[in-house]
């Protein structure tokens, strides 16, 4: 089989969740002999490379050899895939890219992630749209309803004419049914490896850890947690979703400490004694919720989106108010942090509660990730293809 996939995010580094998932997807998939490509910005305007020279360093220090096959462009390989990373942070320039490595490879499936900006997704239809895939991560990402960021009637239409749309969570597939009567596959990324994995949840370990600090991930809830245990140890991992706003407040938090965002998760969660996670926005699944689960690392969750998908009844699912969005982006509502300090404290006080819930998390998150295999992606490629 020949995939090739379209995001507008970096493929390497991959920070945040979706990009991660959709890089070891396609790992996987090479591993099983399977021809697998990407079309990507190389550069970021968050975390990550924002200019050629830094772009060079951090392939540099994964030992990745880049060559430039046209102008505007860089290629290498990374575990088996092929790369087209496109030298811009402004995805309309890959879309000469896409339509370039389409015609070049004839890609059995084309699968499109995402599409912020909505370019990728149109370039692919054009070209293939019976071998096109739409994959949604993040839901303020659809073009239509009142949770996406930017309402497209051309993008609904390129969405409505892909081959499938594919979509991590039941909250998802529920959302495009109801609001553009839109069928979707429940489809289980193999993100998060195939384990063993260790139990590092420890009741008197390092920190009490957020991942991408930022307004719609909660980060009001984070500092407001950092205030009421000042003899806590906390620490940010600014991701995407950090500015200068965010460092700034970071910083002004005597008891917060920064961490810099690694390509393995593990080596946060190692040490991470509770993890919260209190988006005020509709998170998809919430992939780090489950990685943290997987190691016994209790979490504190916002009751929104599909994170109580993430969480399968284990303790705690917290209330919270949903960021306000407008013109100049999300903005938090005030919030009741009192649920929200009764858990972490009982955490931090408890031994035998804290150990127990680790002991859930893992068990609950074995449970969850069963599915998620490079078998289970081919053999849904295979169930699209016989209908």
């Amino acid at each position: 089989m020949r995939l090739l996939l379209l995001q507008d995010q970096m493929y390497v580094p991959s920070f945040g969740g979706g990009n991660k998932a959709t890089r070891l997807l396609l790992e996987g998939l090479a591993r099983r002999g399977h021809a697998c490509a990407v079309v990507a910005p190389a550069l970021t305007g968050h975390e990550g490379p924002k200019s050629e020279g830094e772009f060079r360093e951090a392939m540099a220090a994964r030992d990745v050899a880049v060559s430039t096959p046209a102008s505007g462009r860089f290629r290498y390989e990374f575990h088996g895939v092929t790369v087209d990373a496109v030298n811009s942070k402004d995805v309309l320039s890959a879309a000469p890219v896409v339509r370039d490595r389409i015609a070049a490879l004839d890609p059995d499936w084309i699968v499109v992630s995402d599409d912020r900006q909505k370019v990728l997704l149109p370039a692919a239809v054009e070209a293939a749209a019976d071998r096109t895939l739409y994959l949604l991560q993040t839901i303020v990402h659809v073009p239509f309803g009142p949770l996406a960021r930017e309402a497209d009637e051309a993008h609904a239409r390129a969405a409505a004419a892909a081959r499938a749309r594919l979509v991590i969570s039941e909250f998802v597939a529920r959302y495009l049914d109801e609001h553009a009567g839109l069928d979707a596959r429940l489809v289980r990324l193999p993100v998060f490896g195939a384990g063993p994995f260790p139990a590092l949840g420890r009741p008197d370990g390092e920190f009490v850890t957020m991942v991408n600090p930022c307004v719609a991930k909660g980060i009001d809830v984070f500092l407001g947690l950092a205030r009421r245990f000042p003899d806590v140890r906390f620490a940010a991992v600014p991701t995407w979703g950090a500015d200068g706003a965010v460092f700034d407040a970071l910083a002004a938090a005597e008891n917060v400490t920064i961490l810099e965002p690694k390509d393995d998760i593990e080596e946060i969660l190692r040490r991470t004694r509770v993890l919260v996670a209190p988006s005020l926005w509709p998170e998809t699944l919430g992939y780090v919720v489950i990685e943290a689960m997987l190691r016994g690392v209790p979490v504190l969750a916002s009751d929104i989106g599909g994170l109580g998908e993430a969480m399968r009844g284990v303790d705690f699912l917290l209330p919270v108010e949903p960021a306000e969005r407008g013109p100049n982006g999300y903005t938090s509502p005030p919030q009741d942090l009192e649920p929200w300090v009764r858990a972490l404290d009982e955490l931090l006080s408890d031994a035998t509660r804290y150990e127990r819930l680790a002991a859930d998390s893992r068990a609950a998150a074995y449970a969850t990730i069963a599915p998620h295999t490079v078998e289970a992606f081919e053999e849904l490629l295979a169930g699209i293809d016989d209908r």
